[in-house]
């Protein structure tokens, strides 16, 4: 699509979305659905509104909304778009600062033990109506294993996981353990998973601190939850927001390598196992 077309488009997904949180008295969950969070910080918190808002307008409507906050204040007083999300029966809350694990983390920990899959969304992004609604069809096909609407097959170069910039995005795909979930467009994780993510802020903070999705990998793995992707989805829809300057989370994990530090610190032997079992690889670490 030309950047001038793709630049109205947003402007006028912008305008509407804006003028929907002003005036919107449908509320933003109904009975039934998934859980979805996300997190935001700093100078996105004034536009995180806008995501929250595609959301909750949505033809598949969650069961819960919440967005996770490290700043205090900025849950006590909110800003005049969370405010009336709030309204509508949008959650914020304070957590911890665990960096990106703030979007799945603070809810685990949250219930005694789960019934229902939680969704992750990323505050930067405009979702279309028929996101959840699309994401959720293909999740009820194998409500076993985790489900995403784009994902990455990870590589192999000689025998070895090949580096992260060579892991090749995929449109559709069953459930792989070769199947990384990039989870800013939608990522369904299972109950069952989400009990084995439960007391283990040690390990990722110290083997994938930035990295929440190869972490997530790594414990979809481990309980046999790799995602299956969805594929017939017009990927067009979701509009990205350029609301943050200077180095930002992609940049430096993976255009500066991050990921594949933590690759090689966040997978065990077996997950590599796992991984080249599909591809008939020989294991090996990320070169």
């Amino acid at each position: 699509m030309p950047d001038v077309m793709l630049a109205a488009r947003k402007r006028q997904r912008l305008l509407t979305l804006q003028a929907q949180n002003l005036t919107a008295a449908r509320r933003a969950t109904e009975p039934g659905g998934p859980v979805v969070s996300m997190t935001s910080f700093g100078e996105r918190i004034a536009t995180a509104h806008l995501a929250l808002e595609s959301i909750a307008l949505g033809s598949t409507r969650p069961s819960r909304l919440i967005l996770w906050l490290d700043d205090a204040a900025a849950v006590t007083h909110p800003t005049p778009g969370l405010r009336r999300l709030i309204e509508r029966g949008v959650e914020v809350l304070n957590a911890e600062d665990d960096g990106p694990h703030k979007k799945y983390y603070p809810y685990v920990q949250s219930l005694p033990a789960h019934r229902v899959p939680l969704v992750t969304a990323d505050d930067d992004w405009l979702y279309p109506r028929r996101w959840l609604e699309t994401l959720m069809a293909l999740h009820q096909t194998d409500p076993s294993t985790n489900t995403t609407h784009r994902a990455r097959r990870i590589a192999t170069r000689d025998g070895r996981i090949a580096p992260y910039v060579q892991w090749e995005r995929i449109a559709a795909g069953p459930s792989s353990a070769r199947h990384l979930a990039t989870g800013g467009w939608g990522h369904v994780i299972v109950p069952r998973m989400l009990e084995a993510l439960r007391d283990r802020r040690i390990e990722f903070a110290s083997a994938a601190p930035r990295a929440d999705d190869i972490w997530l990998h790594r414990v979809a793995v481990e309980t046999g939850t790799a995602p299956k992707s969805v594929g017939r989805y017009d990927h067009r829809q979701i509009l990205h927001i350029p609301i943050h300057r200077g180095p930002t989370l992609a940049s430096s994990n993976v255009d500066d390598g991050g990921n594949d530090r933590q690759v090689r610190t966040a997978w065990t032997a077996e997950v590599v196992d796992a991984i080249a079992a599909e591809q008939g690889e020989i294991r090996g670490h990320t070169s």
